[in-house]
């Protein structure tokens, strides 16, 4: 038998697919699980009373504060959402999502096509989808979100030394952006390396520039994390620390039109 090299962790406030939580070593949530096995309640709270404006970067900055517990001798670790994960693998089956062109839909009848995805043994790295947007990585944000965030945040950035003025000009202008580039398999070192700096950056939620938010935007600092975590693997590629291994962003949903989660 082979030994398995590589931990599967999900995320997520929902269960993921009941039939398929057999992938799952440890479910990590904001909130109890019906259910749910090997489940670590990370509430929003630990990071303070707008604890919840980090979206899953809460969750996701725990797992590197406890990573050497939680993997033992394992290298790898998977990261999957709750109705998101990786592929390595052209999609099986499914059909491109409407609103999410960089996405490809399957039902919960089809997940069973894509067990591969979360091999316990796996040889390199796997990061999410890349996207390309002609107007910047500034100017997508404009259009989903509150721009004076990312203004803000980018002087914290530099503020707190997280990135040089200059990085934070390559950040502003970068033009390709991997959506829920969160997910994915990451070498030990590359998933502290990474989450190390999101983790300074995520004082900007104590910073005086950080303003509360309502409704979707309430996550805003989980997507202005999302962003840097992006950044972060870009250049982690073009500094050749980690190879060039793109997948495929599989969403699990009933219909081709992929809703925001709340």
């Amino acid at each position: 038998m082979i030994e398995p090299n590589t931990l599967n962790v999900c995320l997520g406030h929902l269960p993921f697919p009941p039939a398929h939580a057999h992938h799952i070593d440890v479910m990590v949530s904001p909130k109890m699980i019906e259910g749910a096995n090997r489940l670590a309640l990370v509430e929003d709270r630990i990071f303070g009373a707008n604890g919840s404006a980090l979206s899953e970067y809460a969750q996701l900055l725990w797992i590197n504060e406890h990573l050497a517990r939680l993997l033992g001798d394992l290298e790898y670790i998977r990261i999957f959402h709750y109705r998101r994960f990786v592929s390595v693998d052209e999609p099986k089956l499914g059909k491109p999502s409407v609103n999410l062109p960089w996405a490809t839909v399957v039902t919960t009848d089809q997940l069973v096509a894509y067990d591969k995805a979360f091999d316990r043994r796996v040889t390199h790295e796997l990061f999410n989808t890349p996207a390309q947007f002609s107007g910047g990585i500034l100017a997508q944000y404009a259009t989903s979100h509150v721009i004076q965030d990312m203004m803000y945040f980018s002087a914290f950035l530099v503020d707190a030394k997280v990135l040089s003025p200059v990085e934070v000009s390559a950040f502003l202008r970068e033009n390709i952006h991997i959506p829920s580039c969160n997910i994915g398999v990451f070498t030990r070192k590359t998933f502290t390396e990474i989450f190390g700096v999101l983790r300074v950056a995520a004082e900007f939620l104590s910073s005086r520039h950080f303003i509360v938010r309502e409704g979707y935007q309430r996550r805003n600092v989980g997507f202005l994390l999302e962003r840097l975590n992006s950044f972060l693997i870009l250049q982690r590629i073009r500094a050749g620390l980690s190879a060039e291994m793109l997948g495929h962003n599989i969403v699990v949903s009933d219909s081709e039109v992929v809703s925001a989660t709340n």
